[in-house]
């Protein structure tokens, strides 16, 4: 628990009170089990919000912030801001939404119906060099978005992504920071919310550095903070970079949000169950019989490693760096980072800590700290929803960085 943050509880309702920088308070609630004779803590209120049905009620506002989410998946980012205004008082409103993912667009405006959301490419929308007069284009763009206070995006990572060992550090997609950067300089928002891998900051072209020169030039104060989710109550080690701007000099401390414990993967999934087989999102991906021995072993022996001696060839050296695959997770640790492989044991420890399969979208999206209210079309495929659920943004992560900002 932090002194910007406290709970209480009323009846069915957890309360947070969020302390504002002028002395102030506000509060929010969120349904959530009776905590009788114990004080509420903030693990009680989180998990209540994860199990929510429904999205929790919003206080009475006392300003808006007009968002704008670049790259913008299917929404986890999004969603951290909005409940970070929930907290504070502060009515965000997304009013536009741009991705080249079919499905992701579609799922961010399923969540977020009264946004403008894109399915597109970002560069027939924000086509001018850094610097250049305003495009066709943009000014285009311009006029479809009017005022934005405040501009969040996650480029695609993958060129980052210490996974990728073909293009890792001078990949093509590294370049799209600059579209964030680019829009920014055209509607000079109030708060620049930029998250990737912490891997950006070593790319061969220097596209981090050459960003943070620009921004700076445009006025802007820069905050860098690389966040392990696990420290700010999501039960996954998750590490993101993430940069924050700002047009005013605000105080930005974010290490106050740290917590002393850290949740397990028990925690996060321990109400959820496996469903109807017809049901993709609250059932496992299924298995070869090959990887169906490997997860059995496991349970037949107690353990949640496998031996060297039953795992593919090229896994059974001693100096294999890789043995959190074809693993069990703990149930009282963070799950490693969860990604679009979380359905196969050979992609990572996503074996089920206490059945004999792997994890289920809904136990990831959990994981990933996203929401029971937050909606999944039924139209998706198991493919798109791993990816969609892998690729996002735990919104924990942008609650705090909101949090700070809006108080």
């Amino acid at each position: 628990m932090t002194k910007v943050e406290t709970y209480t509880s009323k009846g069915e309702n957890l309360i947070r009170r969020v302390e504002l920088r002028d002395g102030t308070f506000i509060e929010s609630t969120v349904k959530g089990l009776s905590v009788h004779n114990q004080p509420v803590t903030s693990d009680d209120y989180d998990i209540a919000w994860l199990k929510s049905k429904e999205q929790p009620t919003a206080p009475k506002w006392r300003d808006e912030i007009r968002m704008v989410d670049l790259f913008s998946g299917t929404g986890p980012m999004t969603l951290g801001i909005v409940e970070a205004g929930r907290a504070t008082g502060i009515n965000v409103v997304p009013v536009f939404a741009i991705d080249f993912e079919k499905n992701a667009a579609m799922n961010y405006s399923y969540n977020f119906p009264k946004c403008n959301v894109v399915n597109d490419d970002i560069l027939k929308f924000v086509d001018g060099e850094l610097g250049e007069p305003t495009t066709q284009a943009e000014t285009d763009t311009l006029n479809m978005v009017g005022h934005v206070d405040m501009v969040i995006g996650g480029p695609p990572c993958q060129g980052h992504s210490d996974l990728n060992n073909h293009t890792r550090r001078d990949d093509p997609r590294n370049q799209l920071i600059f579209r964030v950067v680019r829009f920014v300089e055209l509607t000079r928002p109030r708060f620049v919310i930029i998250e990737n891998v912490q891997g950006i900051r070593h790319d061969k072209n220097h596209v981090l550095q050459t960003a943070e020169s620009y921004l700076e030039r445009l006025g802007y104060h820069l905050h860098e903070n690389l966040l392990m989710a696990s420290k700010f109550g999501v039960a996954q080690n998750r590490r993101r970079f993430i940069l924050v701007a700002t047009l005013d000099d605000k105080e930005f401390d974010l290490n106050q949000y740290e917590r002393e414990n850290v949740n397990g993967v028990w925690w996060a999934i321990r109400d959820l169950a496996q469903n109807d087989e017809k049901d993709i999102f609250n059932t496992s991906a299924k298995h070869s019989p090959t990887n169906q021995q490997r997860i059995n072993y496991l349970f037949d022996n107690n353990i949640y490693e496998l031996p060297y001696q039953l795992r593919p060839e090229c896994q059974r050296s001693e100096n294999n760096r890789y043995t959190s695959v074809y693993s069990r997770m703990f149930p009282d640790k963070p799950a490693p980072t969860i990604t679009s492989g979380f359905g196969s044991i050979g992609q990572g420890r996503f074996g089920h800590p206490f059945e004999r399969r792997t994890m289920t979208p809904h136990e990831a999206a959990r994981v990933q700290f996203i929401p029971d209210f937050f909606k999944f079309s039924g139209e998706l495929n198991r493919v798109a929803l791993q990816k969609m659920i892998g690729n996002a943004v735990p919104p924990k992560l942008t609650y705090i960085i909101g949090l700070e900002l809006f108080r």
